[in-house]
C-alpha cells in the first residue's frame, strides 16, 4: 500500500519538529493511542486501531532513522496484535515556508492479517483519513505551543474519540460511497453516534 502527501503547518519549522518527536504529543493526536514511550531511540506504544468490522489492539514499535535536524527522517513501523500486522517505511521532509512548515510524507505499507480482509479500497481510505486527522490534531497542538507565554506549560490537546470517529467516517464515505448516497449515510453514522453518547450519559 502506498502513501504520499503532505501539510502545511501553522507554525515554525522548530516547533513542529520538536513536536514531532514528542511522545506525549504524538500519544494526544493518534486515533486510539493508549500508551506511546520514547524506551532508547526507539517508540514503543499500544494502538487500539478499527477498520471497518475488525477491531483490536496493536503493539508497535517506531524506529527513526537518517535522521537531520529539522529537515526530516525515515521511519519504520512493526505493530503487531489480534487483527493483524502493520509494517510501514516512511519517508518524512520538512521545509520551511516563512512562518509555516510544509510536511512531505512517502510511505510504503504492508498489511496482513484478519485486517487485510477488509479489502484493500477501506484499508487505503481509513489510512488516508487516519493521517489526516492526526496531522490536523498535530497542528492544533503546534499552535497552541507557539501562543503560550515565556515560562508557561502549554497543555496538551487530545484528540476526541468521538469527533475524530465522525470525521473518519466523512472521508471515508469520499473515497467509498456515490455522491447520492453520502450525505444520508453521514447523517445515520452521526444519528448513531449521538444515539450511542445519550445511552451513555443516562
Amino acid at each position: 500500500m502506498k502513501l504520499a502527501g503532505d501539510y502545511r503547518f501553522e507554525a515554525p519549522i522548530a516547533d513542529v519538529w520538536k513536536a514531532l518527536l514528542d511522545p506525549v504529543v504524538l500519544a494526544a493526536v493518534m486515533p486510539g493511542c493508549e500508551k506511546l514511550e520514547l524506551v532508547d531511540d526507539t517508540y514503543v506504544g499500544d494502538l487500539n486501531i478499527k477498520v471497518g468490522p475488525v477491531q483490536g489492539l496493536f503493539h508497535g514499535k517506531v524506529n527513526l532513522s537518517d535522521v537531520e535536524e529539522e529537515r526530516g527522517y525515515t521511519m519504520k513501523v512493526d505493530g503487531r496484535g489480534a487483527p493483524g500486522f502493520v509494517k510501514a517505511t516512511a519517508a518524512v521532509k520538512l521545509t520551511p515556508e516563512g512562518d509555516e512548515t510544509k510536511m512531505e510524507y512517502d510511505a510504503d505499507a504492508q498489511v496482513g492479517g484478519r485486517i487485510a480482509s477488509v479489502g484493500q479500497r477501506l484499508i487505503d481510505a481509513s489510512a488516508k483519513a487516519i493521517i489526516k486527522e492526526s496531522l490536523e490534531g498535530l497542528n492544533a497542538n503546534v499552535k497552541a505551543r507557539a501562543n503560550v507565554a515565556e515560562g508557561e506549560v502549554a497543555e496538551v490537546i487530545k484528540a476526541s474519540q468521538t469527533q475524530f470517529a465522525t470525521k473518519v467516517a466523512k472521508e471515508v464515505a469520499k473515497d467509498l460511497i456515490p455522491p447520492p448516497a453520502r450525505v444520508a449515510l453521514i447523517v445515520l453514522a452521526l444519528v448513531g453516534v449521538g444515539a450511542v453518547i445519550y445511552l451513555l450519559l443516562r
